[in-house]
């Protein structure tokens, strides 16, 4: 009876050492698991120029809740946000000091994400010590140096390009939050916040009126407008329609330089402004637009001038949150609200 019930105790041992064996190689299996993303994005040889790249679609295979992100897009770091996935994020190119996150971005500051520097110019040393399993990059990689850089630095990686398609710019921001709703199991959460953006889209467009608008960038080199087409322009003038104050202009990444003469001839009835100066921020009027030369356009002699948060436009282009909040000021801007 005793060799009976020894016997039995080692083959229930011996079963359970198998459950054990095979829950953790199933473990391993599921941790392998992976969804399949068809990501079209636009390339560049190289990134020192701002004519329109080419279109490169690929299909990636990226691994379901990626443990370790390292996100070089502001704005898939605001959908991240939004739907609770701090805890996926090893790395974030925040700028020298974190100088280039958005407000609404403030609590990525915190020295446990590793900081990989300019997103043009990444700190390849430190994705590599990320060990990230999935990049989440924008355009400013999109080109053949930084991609065979980024691969070095983190050979197990799989890049995923999510900056928005400018020319179809609110509908490739619902793309994106659907890809990461896939990747990270939030495809409820994804489908809420799309529904949540594309009502406050049609709520801005009610207000829209037949004011023409321009919307410029000053820095320290001076004043560059941006077309109705291409960066900023698809969003503005193609998905909300709003009417550019220059229809003859040609799209530019970085803007058009514009002068004095220019703002007087176009003479807009809106002046939209992101302030890069030096010293500039995101509540003063840059000095540059408060000229006697310029002071009969009509949107400086009207007081239809609207600072908007340079980080948010200029960075945080694709974001959830980021986008609600600019259709947001766009709403106060035709509502004449400062």
């Amino acid at each position: 009876m005793k060799n009976t019930c020894k016997l039995l105790f080692i083959l229930m041992i011996g079963l359970i050492l198998v459950a054990c064996s095979q829950g953790s190689h199933k473990s391993k299996e599921q941790n392998k698991d992976t969804v399949t993303i068809k990501n079209t994005y636009e390339f560049k040889d190289k990134n020192n120029t701002h004519s329109k790249g080419d279109k490169k679609t690929e299909t990636v295979k990226v691994p379901i809740n990626a443990e370790n992100v390292a996100v070089m897009d502001y704005g898939a770091l605001d959908i991240m946000q939004q739907m609770g996935l701090q805890s996926h994020i090893k790395a974030i190119a925040k700028g020298q000091g974190n100088s280039f996150l958005p407000h609404s971005l403030s609590e990525f500051k915190d020295k446990k994400y590793i900081n990989l520097g300019n997103p043009g110019r990444p700190n390849y040393d430190n994705l590599a010590k990320a060990k990230p399993d999935l990049i989440l990059a924008s355009f400013r990689q999109a080109h053949t140096k930084t991609v065979d850089e980024m691969k070095k630095a983190a050979p197990n990686a799989k890049i995923l390009f999510v900056s928005p398609d400018n020319d179809n710019y609110i509908s490739s921001i619902e793309n994106t939050t659907n890809q990461l709703g896939k990747i990270f199991d939030k495809k409820q959460k994804a489908k809420s916040l799309n529904k949540q953006l594309k009502d406050k889209v049609k709520e801005t467009q009610r207000v829209i009126t037949k004011d023409k608008v321009l919307l410029l960038l000053v820095d320290d080199k001076g004043m560059k407008a941006f077309a109705n087409t291409g960066r900023f322009g698809g969003f503005l003038n193609k998905d909300l329609g709003i009417q550019h104050a220059d229809d003859n202009m040609k799209a530019n990444s970085a803007g058009n330089q514009v002068s004095y003469e220019y703002l007087n001839k176009i003479n807009p009835d809106k002046i939209f402004v992101i302030n890069r100066t030096k010293d500039g921020n995101d509540k003063t009027i840059p000095k540059e637009l408060n000229n006697k030369v310029i002071k009969n356009v009509k949107a400086i002699k009207n007081d239809e001038v609207y600072q908007f948060e340079s980080n948010a436009w200029y960075f945080g282009e694709g974001g959830h949150q980021l986008t609600i909040d600019q259709l947001d000021h766009i709403q106060d801007a035709f509502k004449n609200k400062k």
